[in-house]
């Protein structure tokens, strides 16, 4: 990143407001726009071809004659195992006509990217630290995470590239209890954040639940800390809506319920939904509240006696 070849991917990190110590700390790089630099440099260091496909560094295979390096002209992203090793490597595309913008090392035995988050170990350690950060806070991607580091943020953790897997739910979990998921406010946002509902719903417990966190519409995770620093993040998370809401929402919002079948339908539908909840408390507490948010649903969406025509 620091020589001749890496001058655009520093010139694209400074544009996206990363400094210097940013950079050093999560220990991003540059693939040169070569298709056997990193093969040969780690040739020269004698590490075996077979490791070095093993690794997933080269593309390679029974139809493919010569491997060829699989990252080249992206800048790269380490990603750590919980216990701070490398075990892959994440790429930004600096070419607007490569084939993906963000492309991931492929699954080897080190890996597998269902079951990692990227900067979970040092958000982990933010939360045992003396400034005692509450809970983990899964946001979209690398660049997300690393601008909230930036911002002061530390204990902010992303899916490696896709929608958040069940794997990496409980990993979160394993470290708090209740873990807040932040999203994009426009409609891919939303329905990801209704995806996790999906997801987190089956294995509540007492005391375990996810929170959701929508940021304003046509804002992500960077743009919101770049130039206020934290302050608006910490509103958006203070705003963050627990996990029966989100349900709550997600039928509700568009719908009419102006029938008595319509309203018997919703019904029905959030009955059904919850009984994915494997923890009975919890499954009875949820149709608790059920119960009442279409109590106090209904009842103002009644007309007033007297109200009607006649």
């Amino acid at each position: 990143l620091q020589t001749a070849s890496g001058a655009r991917a520093r010139a694209y990190l400074r544009e996206r407001g990363l400094n210097g110590r940013t950079i050093e700390t999560f220990r991003l790089g540059y693939a040169p726009e070569s298709r056997n630099a990193l093969k040969e440099y780690l040739a020269g260091k004698g590490v075996p071809k077979d490791q070095i496909e093993a690794c997933g560094l080269v593309v390679h295979g029974p139809e493919i004659p010569v491997s060829y390096d699989r990252f080249r002209d992206r800048i790269m992203f380490p990603i750590l195992s919980s216990r701070d090793k490398v075990i892959a490597f994440g790429g930004r595309a600096m070419s607007p006509d490569a084939m993906a913008k963000y492309l991931n090392s492929n699954e080897t035995e080190l890996f597998h990217k269902g079951s990692v988050l990227y900067n979970f170990s040092r958000a982990r350690r933010a939360l045992q630290g003396a400034d005692g950060a509450e809970t983990l806070i899964a946001v979209e991607g690398y660049m997300d995470v690393i601008a909230l580091y930036q911002a002061g943020i530390e204990n902010a953790v992303a899916p490696l590239g896709t929608a958040l897997t069940e794997n990496q739910l409980q990993l979160m979990w394993k470290t708090t209890p209740v873990p807040v998921l932040c999203f994009d406010g426009d409609g891919a946002g939303q329905r990801a954040a209704f995806r996790a509902v999906d997801i987190a719903l089956p294995h509540l417990k007492p005391g375990q639940s996810v929170r959701f966190a929508m940021l304003p519409d046509g804002k992500d995770t960077d743009d919101l800390v770049k130039h206020d620093g934290r302050a608006p993040f910490d509103r958006v998370m203070a705003e963050a809506q627990p996990l029966a809401a989100m349900v709550w929402t997600r039928e509700v919002s568009g719908g009419a319920f102006d029938t008595p079948e319509k309203r018997a339908e919703l019904e029905a539908k959030l009955k059904q939904i919850v009984t994915v909840i494997a923890d009975e408390n919890v499954r009875r507490h949820y149709q608790q509240d059920i119960r009442d948010r279409l109590y106090a649903f209904f009842q103002a969406s009644q007309p007033q006696r007297g109200e009607r025509g006649g």
